[in-house]
């Protein structure tokens, strides 16, 4: 994600320089709370219950990068 972040904000002159971004893993950065090694948000009850239908995340940062540069 955070590489996704870079990327776009170097496409739209938001930053002049992506900083290299050293993956880990969640073993390398221990924390006091268990970590699930596989996890993702389920938006499913969202969608079916309210018929709200959220957007791929690429799309949404897109959306926040584009929003961003148009505020320069």
């Amino acid at each position: 994600f955070a590489e996704a972040i870079f990327e776009g904000a170097l496409a739209r002159g938001l930053i002049a320089r992506a900083p290299t971004v050293e993956p880990i893993t969640t073993a390398d950065y221990p924390t006091p709370a268990k970590r699930p090694a596989y996890s993702r948000l389920d938006t499913g009850a969202l969608e079916r219950d309210f018929g709200v239908v959220l957007p791929e995340w690429q799309a949404a940062l897109g959306s926040v990068l584009d929003t961003l540069s148009a505020d320069r």
